[in-house]
């Protein structure tokens, strides 16, 4: 089964939703990211899921998740946020793909501009999600290689 964009506008919104109690949707832009999640997924699927957000969606997710005042998340909390969310957003694609699949643990880097193996990996599905502090990216690759 493959990925596609309205997947993961349905597994954003349901992630932000059950997790943060925020509301997300599908848009269509998007602005540069701050922070960037990654989870590879291995097995019968070869892939990765990136998560592309700017700090304002970082502290917001950070507030909810752990119950902090926006002015009390700082940057530790930030990543922990977005790995956190993308190792769930991870999960549920995991299990729309070729099985049995695991996956690896996430990173959590910053900025936006980070080369992926693009030699190796076709992007299947993106899709820019609003929410509580801006706009932010999901992209799901298939490791063709």
């Amino acid at each position: 089964m493959s990925v596609t964009a309205e997947d993961i506008a349905r597994i954003a919104a349901d992630v932000w939703r059950d997790v943060l109690a925020q509301e997300v949707g599908p848009t269509g832009s998007t602005e540069g990211g701050d922070i960037t999640g990654c989870i590879q997924i291995t097995g019968a699927f070869r892939g990765a899921v990136v998560l592309v957000v700017p700090a304002a969606v970082a502290q917001s997710a950070a507030a909810a998740m752990f119950a902090l005042d926006a002015g009390a998340v700082g940057a530790d909390e930030s990543r922990d946020a977005i790995g956190e969310l993308t190792n769930m957003i991870g999960g549920h694609v995991k299990s729309m793909v070729a099985g049995p699949s695991f996956l690896a643990l996430p990173a959590v880097v910053p900025g936006c501009d980070h080369c992926l193996d693009a030699s190796r990996l076709q992007l299947l599905a993106e899709q820019a999600i609003v929410g509580p502090g801006g706009t932010f990216m999901v992209r799901v690759f298939e490791d063709v290689g």
